[in-house]
């Protein structure tokens, strides 16, 4: 029987699980980046859900990296730790090798972060969207590389007829260290020849690619892919590279491209997105090689060692056929955290990111990868296998303080 202290005991002891269980849901897991798959993030966080997480702060590839390499948050509107981060530009060779040497990760040292990881999360088309023309246009190689160079600035020059009012067009450009940008002057610097005002150099801020970082007077700047969509919009005659994600695009019609290679017309599909990333010329995932992860280690520029980032990454600049401009965007992570409830969370959030049930990328017109690359992913990264890359892995992340 219950005497009124042992009742005030349970009471207490109910009490203290209830804030145990509110503790391990408090947002915790801090994630930020690319504005190019903003709205999917944010829409998993909250139907999956990862009660744990905060929402997604989209500020730009550009700013994302930086803020994981770093570990500053400040930049998301937050504190603290920085989890992961969504970037459509690739983190670079060198980016990564400084990272696990002079940086935080550290790789030897007890004190460092450890291994980082570079994965692809889904494929996307880099939309030429627009306003003015009332149809759906076609745009060809060279139309491209003069509307984004500023060697055309009038429908007519591209074929294109419109009422006389609308035949001058602004060009809507990002502003910010964007992936799309990167995804966009990549493409532009494999085709573009003569074509083009400007020899493009695959910058992710679309300004340096011209002249003092100065475009032409009928380029308009725009901060992050929701800045471009209320830049364009308060525009009659535009045309701008965009996310295809319909919170971004949804009032403005998109170009089909003649790829210059198979000269057929493609549009920014699914299927024509796949065709383009399987005709990438880039090869598949890494892996058939030792597994290396220390950069002053033999073996680690293999571009078939899975322990390197930068191969997960497969490049999409060119492609034979499908729709010209397409590619990855990005997840970049730690292996080891300091925290085993937030490995667990950031492995739940990939296990469910991944799997063949998740409709959400397509609602955003995003495209899912192959069941392959998904099954390689997860069995690699939160699985684990020989390779000993998976998040959280016992072996390699207790030499190190991991993330946090």
């Amino acid at each position: 029987m219950f005497n009124r202290n042992s009742l005030v005991a349970v009471l207490s002891a109910v009490g203290l699980m209830a804030l145990s269980g509110a503790a391990l849901a408090q947002q915790v897991v801090v994630s930020g980046g690319a504005t190019l798959p903003e709205k999917l993030y944010n829409d998993e966080i909250t139907n999956f859900p990862e009660a744990s997480f905060k929402p997604y702060k989209g500020v730009g590839s550009g700013a994302g990296k930086t803020a994981f390499l770093t570990n500053n948050a400040t930049g998301f509107g937050s504190s603290g730790v920085v989890h992961w981060i969504g970037s459509d530009s690739i983190l670079t060779q060198t980016q990564i090798n400084d990272y696990l040497t002079t940086g935080l990760g550290k790789i030897g040292n007890p004190v460092g972060h450890g291994p980082l990881i570079q994965i692809p999360s889904v494929a996307t088309p880099v939309t030429v969207s627009y306003k003015g023309p009332t149809g759906v246009i076609t745009l060809n190689k060279a139309q491209v590389c003069g509307i984004f160079s500023g060697k055309f600035t009038k429908w007519s020059q591209v074929g294109v007829t419109v009422p006389a009012n609308l035949n001058d067009f602004k060009v809507v450009y990002r502003s910010d260290s964007s992936g799309t940008t990167e995804l966009l002057t990549r493409h532009l610097q494999a085709v573009c020849g003569a074509d083009s005002n400007v020899a493009f150099s695959g910058k992710s801020t679309f300004a340096q690619e011209f002249p003092s970082n100065t475009p032409p007077a009928t380029f308009l700047p725009a901060n992050g892919s929701g800045g471009v969509a209320t830049v364009i919009g308060g525009q009659t005659s535009a045309i701008t590279y965009l996310s295809p994600d319909p919170a971004y695009t949804g009032t403005l019609k998109q170009a089909n491209l003649r790829n210059s290679n198979d000269n057929v017309v493609y549009s920014p599909t699914a299927d024509d997105v796949n065709l383009a990333l399987q005709n990438s010329g880039s090869g598949g995932l890494p892996g058939s090689a030792p597994t290396v992860t220390n950069p002053a280690a033999t073996g680690w520029n293999d571009v078939n060692n899975a322990g390197n980032p930068f191969n997960w990454i497969r490049a999409s600049v060119n492609p034979t056929k499908g729709y010209p401009i397409a590619g990855p965007t990005n997840l970049v992570l730690s292996q080891c955290y300091t925290s085993a409830a937030v490995a667990n969370d950031v492995k739940d959030f990939l296990t469910k990111h991944y799997d063949a049930g998740n409709l959400l990328p397509g609602d955003h017109l995003l495209v899912a990868l192959s069941q392959d690359t998904r099954d390689a992913i997860l069995n690699t990264f939160v699985t684990g296998d020989a390779k000993n890359l998976n998040i959280g892995n016992t072996t390699v992340c207790g030499s190190y303080a991991g993330r946090g």
